[in-house]
This record gives structure tokens, sequence and C-alpha cells, in this order.
């Protein structure tokens, strides 16, 4: 079993996203029936170049772990398609399309939870080997590779093949849902808060290994992450989320340095300060997101945003482009779009700690 050659070229993405929703129905009354939807998915656009790691972050309940398991098709979306190195996914083999199995073949997942993600009754030897054997490798040779995969990701063979996961450590674990994730040889893997469980020490060993490893087998990312300092140490391109909805996406350098939308730079502004002398006197950013079974009219963050005026609520901004890739999701960036400071976000300021004695 080996790795599936590159069908499309550099130039053609590795995986791209059209308007992939996802809504989850609220039942009630007394025969059960759907009374609402959360709309924890809806309408994503977006590519994943090959080679790239795309970083996706946004606040808790904004539609990320949700985007996870619709790009791993753990679960099916209510619209939209993804098209896979040039053929679809789902679709009717015959018609050119991508089988499920055909598809998890070359795409794989790393969870949060490195424990609940293994099973306790298998070695790790079995657990990195039985993905290679149900798609047709020998027992032998699925051996071999899980043992190769154990050394890659810094564990030796000789110690830690024939071990259970309770005898391991978080980090330790998690290095196995990485071994295991490569076992098929795929060509991208999504990371959903992989480093989020572990403190500060095992957290940058994983992330150096996640580079390397990258390099070594030619991989693709998409990241998934709360930690905005981690987002900017591995991702090539980093996607914001809120309420479900791209509301920015460029390159990692042009979203830190020239964050166009609000919530972005709200995001980047409640990272913690390591000069003391910076004391925050008010929050960048206040309340709770609105509730994704009745977000707002128009754009969805107005209920939050500084600067948001009537043509917010009325009318759903489009999607401007800033140069170099980098796109948002915002009136004040689309000249004429009706709003008072229309074509001029960079005049705006961000809110921004100040500096106190």
């Amino acid at each position: 079993m080996e790795a599936i050659e590159d069908r499309g070229g550099p130039a053609q993405p590795l995986l791209a996203v059209k308007g992939l929703v996802k809504h989850f129905p609220l039942k009630g009354g007394l025969f059960g029936r759907t009374q609402a939807v959360v709309r924890a998915v809806d309408g994503l656009e977006f590519d994943v170049l090959k080679g790239e790691t795309l970083g996706i972050v946004g606040e808790s309940g904004c539609g990320k772990s949700t985007t996870a398991r619709l790009l791993m098709r753990l679960m099916d979306p209510n619209a939209g398609t993804m098209i896979f190195d040039g053929e679809g996914v789902g679709e009717n083999e015959q018609a050119g399309g991508l089988t499920l199995r055909d598809y998890r073949r070359q795409v794989q997942m790393v969870f949060q939870d490195s424990y609940a993600s293994l099973n306790p009754r298998l070695t790790i030897e079995e657990t990195i080997a039985f993905a290679p054997r149900i798609h047709g490798l020998s027992g032998e040779k699925a051996v071999t590779r899980a043992r190769e995969l154990l050394a890659a990701v810094g564990l030796a063979p000789a110690n830690f093949a024939l071990r259970y996961p309770h005898e391991l450590s978080g980090g330790q674990r998690q290095r196995i849902n990485i071994a295991r994730a490569l076992a098929l040889r795929p060509k991208l893997v999504i990371l959903d808060e992989p480093v989020s469980a572990l403190d500060k020490s095992v957290e940058a060993q994983v992330l150096n290994l996640l580079v390397d490893l990258k390099a070594e087998f030619g991989l693709t990312y998409v990241f998934i992450s709360h930690d905005l300092n981690v987002v900017q140490y591995i991702s090539d391109r980093v996607l914001v989320m809120y309420l479900g909805e791209v509301v920015e996406m460029g390159p990692v350098d042009a979203i830190y340095e020239r964050a166009g939308h609000p919530y972005t730079r709200a995001l980047l502004d409640s990272r913690p300060s390591m000069d003391p002398a910076f004391r925050r006197t008010k929050p960048p950013l206040t309340g709770d997101p609105p509730n994704p079974v009745n977000p707002p009219s128009g754009c969805r963050f107005r209920t939050r945003c500084p600067y948001a005026e009537a043509v917010c609520a009325e009318r759903k901004p489009l999607m401007a482009n800033l140069g170099d890739g980098h796109i948002v999701s915002c009136h004040m960036a689309s000249a004429g779009s009706g709003h008072s400071k229309a074509g001029r976000l960079y005049e705006v300021p961000p809110p921004r700690a100040e500096m106190v004695a």
C-alpha cells in the first residue's frame, strides 16, 4: 500500500470546500418534530493548498470542531461540496468521485482527547497497525510500519510497542495518535486542538514534531486551536471563524500584523502582553456570541462590534480582497458598501490595551 500520487500538480488545491453547511435539528413537542436548527456551520468556502498548514481560529462554539468533522466526513453536511485533489468526495465513483474509503485513506485526523481516541484493549503496536491491515497490508508489514512510525514520533519501539494507553503520559499518547494518523500515509492531516491538553514543555515538543513530520512525509495540515500563539507559530495561512462563517482569511503575517476584521483584531488584542507595563483597562471584546439558532441579520458580528451601523444589520457584507490572498468580510473593507467608513478599514484604530503606570 503506497502513498497515492499527486493527481493535479502543485497549482491545484488539495481540498476545495464550497458552500459547506451543517445544521443540527432541535426537536420538541408531542411528536418530536424539528422546532429549530442550530447553524453550526453556515456556508463555509475555502481552499487548502498542497503542502501548507491552514490554521483555523475562533471562540468556542464558532464551528471549528464541526468543520473538522465535516472535512473528515465523520458527519454528512446538509449542503456544499468538497473536492479533494480534483475529485468529488462521497460522490458516485463511476462519475469520477472518491468513495469515503478512498478519501479516508488520504485524510486522517488527530483529536484533542488523546486518551479517549485510543482503544484501551489494544497495545500501541496493534493500534497503529490496525488501519493498514484493514486497507490490505499484511500483518507483518503493518507491524513493521507501526514500529517505524513509533520511531518517527520519538518513541522507541522496543519500549513502547507492547504498552497499553493507560501506561503512557498525555504527550506520549498524543504522539501515538499522530503515528496512527500517518499509518495510511495520508496527504492531509486534520488536527483538532492537538496540544491544548498538554503542558507547555510537552506542547512545544509535539509542535516541533509536527513541523518535522510535515517536512519528512510531505503532509498538508488543517490545524485548529484556541491558542493564537500556537497558530502563528505553525500556520502558513489563517482562517478566522465566527458563528459558523468565515470572517477573515489570509497569510499568517497579514492576519497577525494587519488584521482587518474587528473580530480578528479583538482576538489578537486579547492575548496577554509579555510586558508587565501593559495592563488592560478594558476588554477588547465584550458579551457572548449570539445564539446560533437565531443569528443576527446581516453581519453576525454586529451585535458586539463597536463600529456597527444600520447597513450592518441590513445586508451581509461581501468578502473583500485586501491583496495577496488576504480577504475579509466587513462593510468597512468594501468601498461603496454604505458604511460611513467604507473603504477606510485601516483608518479605524483597533481597541488596544492602555499603558498605565
